[in-house]
């Protein structure tokens, strides 16, 4: 499945009323953004509010899969950048993301968990 600019503005916005409770900001970025037409994937950054010391990426995870993120299967962290920025390989509805944390040492990560959408968790 792909994805359209429009799509992803509208999964930004769903993003960003929770993202703020856990510490960060979300952005578009990659070709959704600078190209025309529709991608294979869409790329985010979630980065930290500067007055916050941390982003909770536990909490912000979490309350992501109760309006429909959840991990691609079998994907992991890829930290194979040595310069500390990671990213996390996610399904949105069935479509492709990847959600990059630049300031990765920033972010307290308990684990992905293997989080579905719907999950029960609630976001307070």
């Amino acid at each position: 499945m792909t994805w359209t600019r429009d799509e992803a503005i509208e999964m930004c916005r769903a993003i960003e009323a929770v993202a703020p409770r856990f510490g960060c900001h979300v952005a578009l970025t990659g070709g959704l953004l600078y190209k025309e037409g529709p991608r294979k994937d869409c790329d985010i950054v979630m980065y930290r509010i500067r007055q916050e010391e941390a982003i909770d990426g536990t909490g912000l995870m979490k309350a992501l899969s109760t309006i429909g993120m959840m991990n691609e299967p079998d994907a992991e962290w890829d930290s194979s950048a040595d310069d500390g920025h990671w990213v996390m390989k996610a399904m949105w509805h069935g479509k492709r993301v990847d959600i990059f944390f630049p300031e990765a040492d920033a972010v307290d990560w308990d684990g992905w968990d293997d989080l579905q959408p719907d999950a029960p968790e609630t976001i307070q």
